[in-house]
């Protein structure tokens, strides 16, 4: 695709498939490799028969992944399930320095395929579930300069792609336009604005914590996984 194409867009996806395809446009279109998704948590009540990994890795590693469960090893998937890393870059120098042999291992074979260094999503949705958007490149040392500026970009293509996966997997869980409160609107509309939390308990009336709490809420009723996520959904479907 071209830089005047319009993006793709997950919602669109009628097929897992077409979810797929979707997303290898978009990396490719901000220049990445590879995209991989993995759902950790299905919806609260959903039980799944194995695994949800959606990718266009190549098939081997795809496979050997499944069969070796380096979902209990990567680090990837261990940094998603912070709540303070709402977007992290990862593989670069000194990355596995904090993790085991066996996250090692794990990097040291994807490597084989040439998958070197990328960007992780950690994504939520509505009904409980969770999951881990990825992007890699196959070169060293350049992903941070590959994505400046993007960061907003590729959140909010990674939440859309986490709801349409769950739906397509899972049912429709959830409501495709929240009702949000008019406060809840609100601290998304300030925060939107570029204003702290700090600053918008301050502009309009109410505690720090009570900002925070609203945010929260709102961020659970669109299937964001934090405020920066909240607001980008907030934005794209017209609720502020």
């Amino acid at each position: 695709m071209s830089a005047s194409d319009p993006l793709p867009d997950p919602r669109r996806a009628a097929t897992l498939e077409e979810l797929r395809d979707a997303a290898s446009l978009f990396v490719r279109h901000l220049s990445c490799d590879y995209f991989a998704y993995l759902l950790l948590r299905p919806p609260t009540g959903t039980v799944l028969p194995g695994d949800i990994l959606l990718s266009d890795y190549p098939d081997e590693w795809q496979q050997r992944y499944r069969a070796r469960h380096y979902k209990y090893y990567d680090p990837v998937v261990t940094i998603s399930h912070n709540p303070d890393a709402p977007f992290f870059y990862w593989g670069q120098r000194g990355f596995l320095d904090p993790h085991g042999k066996a996250a090692r291992l794990v990097f040291h074979e994807a490597a084989e395929f040439h998958i070197l260094e990328g960007c992780g999503v950690p994504t939520a949705g509505a009904g409980g579930d969770g999951g881990v958007f990825s992007m890699s490149v196959s070169q060293r040392g350049h992903v941070d300069e590959i994505l400046e500026n993007r960061q907003e970009m590729i959140q909010v293509f990674a939440a859309e792609f986490h709801r349409a996966a769950v739906k397509l997997t899972c049912g429709d869980c959830s409501n495709d336009a929240p009702d949000l409160t008019p406060r809840q609107r609100e601290v998304l509309s300030w925060t939107a604005e570029g204003l702290s939390s700090e600053a918008t308990a301050e502009r309009i009336g109410i505690s720090t914590s009570a900002v925070n709490y609203h945010l929260g809420l709102a961020a659970r009723r669109l299937g964001a996984a934090n405020k920066i996520q909240a607001v980008a959904l907030a934005i794209r479907r017209g609720l502020i």
